[in-house]
């Protein structure tokens, strides 16, 4: 207890800098738990079924010319699961298949629900996924109009109330009624639900289920006997899908199946392995960066506390104690830190969800407590030990005279980890904002100002589209059959041997569709006849038509596209982004066709957004039993980017935590070198040194750590920026000019904090400082 009091009294007399301390080391410790515990909660995916490592994933990828596709398509054909676990009775236990491409809105009464997702499943989904049924008879999936609800969703909407036999509509016009409760599921898979609706209700919907040549748009999932087992089934299953379809496209294409472990299905996806390893190196950066600052504040504070541990020793304290007493300084000042940071998660954990998309439970699970737990532990040793062996070997003999080891190469490299540190946070902080920015202003192909979309399945398309262009606020409206910014229907490009030659992303539309959405055309004609098609030029590429488009036929599948022949190419517009830009582009057509157009596209008057209310508020005043809603194509760009918004704001917020950091660590540098040098400065004003030259002086010695940290910093920020962007298709990564600008930026902002720091002692009159000797 007497170390503990001894601590206490030290902190309370500097807690000017304590203040700081605290402040850099709650920060750290904030951004870095979060940052750590994010990767935890990124590498456990689909962990939480009862023996993951037994359910496996049914997907496939085309290999043509021996040469395979890049990723693989994760969704097949619907009698998959019952044929394959019939061909493999020795390897899989269960099977069942799942969708969730259909999510409608869904109603209690006139209340739409919110935060709803929705799996459409069998009857053995819950047993094959090993998923807890905590009320309920799953086999009640096997009738159409039945679900099953999340416990977190079942208290949602009703409360403590029973809610099996309580009911809720699609789309207002198909009643489903609750059957059972089954257990919550985490937000770290890749197949999140809270609504499990029985498979049969989609057929009354209209959808088909889909037979082993059409609709690969089902997850097939398998249970098997023994996880091992997972290579002996990819040994198998190619065979076993030969039985009832063949792997052939054509002479040079062949379909590959395989199955992979839930809980490798994230990790095997692009870009998850780039996220983590670019979190780490953030969440590593503050961290270090404010470790770092703290044993730099603890070896500026050498000079002034060496006498006080050389009176610890006279009165009998050896090297251990004294180590002691400053692990015991680190330890208050560690558990405070942790405790300020529960406060912060606490008061702000709506904004700290926002951001990193995940609920701060799903975080903290039990399993994942190590991270943090292992976090405040490493700073602890780090931050505690290494000043602590400083002050511990300080001798006895400085309490007779003043401490003169100023330890400079231990400060000048502390720093040097502080600079490199802020310059290439700061380094991905200037791509983050150019990115987002160039991802939701670059052209997609069409015209989106004022324009809006919104989708709604009636038999009265054209009185609905009638009623809307009478309203004065409406520009123009016309209809396809799906969101300009969706997956379109898909079929497949073959050549004139029939293989395959890739995917063709087509959309049917009504009369002036094209022109009211500011299509811009290449060459030929808009369509105007049934069956007459403009397609992007990445098809024109594909095909290698060259300039000979026009008149073509779309060598598809007539049937697939809702025509009796093929489509006839009577133009080419430039390419849609319709996927956005994470993937490369994809080959588009639009096929005159007014069957099926369920999408309202709407250009509004301005002012727009007032207009768009007005819109939406007509709509339901005048059909009130009417699920459309209007969303501007603007809003639907910055929703499919989110993630990249969401990161943009992480590494904002790491930003400006870091340089503050960094700028008290530098600060606290100049004060303690000003006054261990104030003499020395004394002496060169009186031999007429003026006050630019000792400015000139103290900035030479710090650019002499701060140029080769920033020329590291801004360097391996351009590379870790190179491999983020990695991620979107077409785009590239800034001029290097950008960041020997940012760079020169960094080392101008820490001149300006040295001059501003020592502009004080450069022009104080030198009899001040030498009378003090």
């Amino acid at each position: 207890m007497r170390h503990l009091y001894y601590t206490i009294r030290i902190l309370l007399r500097g807690r000017g800098n304590n203040i700081i301390k605290l402040v850099s080391l709650t920060l750290g410790l904030l951004i870095g738990v979060l940052l750590f515990s994010q990767i935890a909660y990124e590498l456990n995916y689909e962990n939480f079924y009862k023996e993951p490592d037994n359910v496996v994933l049914l997907r496939n990828r085309y290999i043509k010319n021996n040469i395979p596709d890049n990723g693989y398509d994760y969704t097949v054909f619907y009698p998959a699961a019952a044929d394959l676990w019939e061909a493999l009775p020795e390897l899989v236990e269960s099977a069942t298949a799942g969708l969730n491409f259909f999510q409608p809105e869904l109603y209690i009464g006139d209340k739409k629900l919110e935060d709803v997702a929705i799996m459409y499943v069998d009857t053995l989904f819950f047993h094959t996924l090993g998923l807890e049924v905590l009320k309920g008879n799953p086999r009640e999936l096997g009738q159409p109009g039945s679900a099953f609800l999340s416990a977190s969703k079942a208290r949602e909407l009703f409360g403590d109330e029973d809610p099996l036999g309580k009911t809720f509509s699609i789309l207002r016009n198909k009643e489903i009624t609750v059957r059972g409760i089954y257990q919550d599921i985490p937000g770290n898979t890749v197949f999140p639900h809270n609504i499990a609706i029985s498979m049969l209700t989609l057929e009354e919907l209209g959808f088909g289920r889909g037979t082993w040549g059409r609709n690969d748009m089902y997850y097939i999932f398998f249970r098997l006997k023994h996880p091992g087992d997972v290579k002996v089934m990819n040994g198998q299953i190619q065979k076993a899908v030969e039985k009832y379809k063949s792997t052939r496209q054509g002479s040079d294409t062949t379909v590959e199946y395989n199955v992979i472990p839930l809980p490798d299905i994230h990790l095997s996806m692009p870009g998850s392995i780039r996220l983590l390893v670019i979190l780490g190196t953030l969440g590593f950066s503050i961290f270090f960066v404010s470790i770092m600052n703290y044993v730099l504040a603890a070896v500026a504070s050498l000079g002034h506390r060496a006498k006080a541990v050389g009176i610890h020793k006279c009165c009998g304290a050896n090297d251990a104690r004294v180590l002691e007493m400053f692990l015991w300084e680190t330890a208050l000042f560690v558990f405070t830190s942790a405790l300020l940071c529960l406060l912060l998660m606490y008061n702000f954990r709506e904004g700290i969800e926002d951001l990193l998309s995940v609920r701060l439970p799903d975080l903290f699970v039990w399993q994942n407590l190590w991270v943090p737990g292992l976090t405040v532990l490493l700073l602890f040793f780090v931050a505690g030990v290494l000043p602590g062996r400083m002050f511990a070997h300080i001798p006895v003999t400085q309490i007779f005279r003043r401490y003169a080891d100023a330890k400079r190469t231990w400060k000048r490299g502390l720093l040097f980890v502080q600079f490199v540190g802020v310059s290439f946070i700061f380094g991905m902080l200037l791509t983050t904002i150019w990115q987002y920015h160039d991802l939701t202003t670059r052209h997609l192909g069409f015209d989106t100002e004022r324009l809006v979309t919104g989708k709604y399945r009636t038999e009265d398309l054209q009185g609905i589209e009638d009623a809307i262009r009478r309203q004065p606020y409406v520009e123009s409206v016309v209809r396809s059959s799906e969101s300009l910014l969706s997956h379109y229907g898909t079929t497949r490009l073959l050549d004139t041997k029939g293989n395959f030659i890739c995917p063709l992303h087509f959309q049917r539309y009504s009369k002036g569709f094209p022109q009211a959405v500011g299509m811009k055309l290449v060459e030929g004609n808009w369509p105007s006849h049934k069956g007459e098609a403009v397609i992007g030029r990445k098809v024109v590429e594909i095909m290698k038509w060259e300039d000979k488009a026009l008149g073509q036929r779309l060598p598809v599948e007539p049937g697939w596209v809702g025509l009796d022949s093929q489509p006839t190419v009577v133009g080419v517009i430039e390419d849609i982004r319709n996927m956005g830009f994470f993937l490369g582009q994809t080959c588009t057509a639009f096929i005159y066709n007014d069957q099926h157009n369920f999408a309202y596209n709407v250009r509004l008057k301005e002012p727009m957004d007032e207009n768009l209310i007005r819109l939406n508020t007509f709509i339901k005043e005048t059909y009130p039993m009417s699920t459309l809603e209007f969303t501007s194509y603007s809003t639907i760009q910055s929703m499919n980017y989110k993630d990249v918004y969401r990161f943009r704001n992480v590494v904002w917020i790491t930003s400006c935590c870091i340089l503050f950091i960094v700028l008290m660590g530098l600060i606290g540098y100049v004060n303690n070198e000003t006054v261990r040098r104030s003499k020395e400065i004394a002496i060169r004003k009186v031999n007429g040194a003026a006050a630019f030259s000792i400015l000139y002086l103290l900035t030479i010695d710090i650019l002499k750590v701060a140029v080769g940290a920033v020329v590291i910093g801004i360097a391996f920020s351009w590379y870790v920026s190179g491999v983020w962007l990695e991620q979107f298709a077409d785009s590239k990564l800034l001029l290097p000019l950008w960041f020997i600008a940012l760079g020169i930026g960094v080392l101008l902002l820490i001149i300006l904090c040295v001059v501003l720091r020592a502009w004080h002692i450069a022009n104080e009159n030198p009899v001040n400082s030498i009378k003090n000797e």
